[in-house]
């Protein structure tokens, strides 16, 4: 069995493993056909997170079930799925306070993680990180049914109203899919920024949405004149730099809402806070993956990956698996928007 193994940060082993891997009774085994390079996994390759603890590597792929264990939320052998948070336990006292996005540890939920090529996924009649794909969604765009549930989460989070202006600060996966999504609920003008001129190449390639690159002097004003005068009334702070909250809290407008879905890995100088009291912001946190359930029980994440469809394989660079160095190093460049490397 092929396995891709971060040993240390910035070195990644590609080895031939035996497949010694057996279900449980809270388990399903997964075949996995191909796998996302997340934020999470970068943090991973380049230090800024501890790798000492971590059991698994890679958590945004689809593959297909080849042993469905005890069988538990439908699973059975030859389906399809892709990795998605969809249901916590619904007991502890996360879930019992409306936070299932943090019922489990994904330490605990996957061994050794989708950088290979059969998985453990823990699926139980309670707790479930696997969703049923389509036959309409390819292998290699049911790798963003992660990161989307993760961004769907963002763009409940800001609330917006039909015609919002959005200004979105990071345009990763998750601040790209977040600006999507939002578009699709409504949003009115939705603004990219981002100082990666690579990634902000890759972007502009897509037409998907404009873009200002923050490093121009003047991109403040190249935003204001795109938008309302007064401010941006849903800002997405996804770049991971703790700086740069400072100019979301610039950009709203007064009474405005700013998501903060970042990972961060310091502090900010100098930060002053009087903009939350003085604009009267609403500023909120977004962890997913989080459960989007539909009143059927499914989840309501395939269908907006469904529609976006198109717009999502514009962002996603594939890689084979003995090409994982290239797709990492693409990844942390800004080459590839979205890199998924293919079993």
């Amino acid at each position: 069995m092929k396995q891709i193994i971060l040993t240390a940060p910035g070195k990644l082993e590609y080895r031939e493993i035996g497949n010694k891997m057996n279900v449980t009774d809270t388990t399903v085994k997964v075949e996995v056909k191909a796998c996302g390079i997340c934020g999470s996994d970068m943090a991973l390759y380049n230090g800024t997170r501890d790798l000492t603890n971590e059991h698994y590597f890679g958590h945004e792929f689809s593959g297909v079930i080849v042993d469905p264990g005890k069988g538990d939320n439908g699973m059975k052998a030859g389906m399809r799925v892709a990795s998605e948070l969809v249901k916590g336990c619904g007991k502890c006292w996360y879930c019992r306070n409306g936070l299932a996005n943090y019922c489990k540890s994904l330490n605990d939920v996957l061994l050794p993680g989708g950088f290979t090529e059969q998985t453990l996924v823990t699926n139980t009649e309670e707790y479930s990180f696997l969703s049923p794909i389509p036959d309409e969604l390819d292998d290699i765009t049911a790798t963003i049914m992660e990161p989307a549930n993760c961004a769907y989460h963002v763009a409940m989070k800001a609330n917006i109203c039909p015609g919002d202006t959005v200004l979105v600060f990071g345009l990763g996966a998750i601040g790209l899919v977040a600006a999507l999504i939002l578009k699709s609920m409504g949003a009115g003008t939705i603004i990219g920024a981002d100082r990666s001129p690579l990634r902000i190449e890759e972007i502009r390639k897509t037409g998907l949405l404009p873009i200002v690159n923050t490093t121009d002097p003047n991109w403040k004003d190249q935003v204001r004149e795109m938008t309302a005068k007064q401010g941006i009334d849903a800002v997405i702070e996804a770049t991971g730099a703790p700086a740069v909250l400072k100019d979301a809290l610039d950009m709203a407008r007064y009474g405005g809402r700013i998501v903060v879905p970042s990972v961060y890995h310091g502090s900010i100088d100098g930060f002053e806070p009087l903009p939350i009291m003085r604009k009267e912001l609403t500023i909120v946190g977004s962890k997913g993956p989080a459960p989007q359930m539909k009143s059927d029980g499914t989840s309501a994440v395939v269908d907006k990956v469904l529609e976006l469809k198109d717009s999502l394989s514009k962002i996603i660079k594939v890689y084979d698996y003995k090409d994982y160095e290239q797709a990492f190093a693409d990844a942390r460049s800004g080459a590839a928007i979205k890199a998924v490397v293919k079993f």
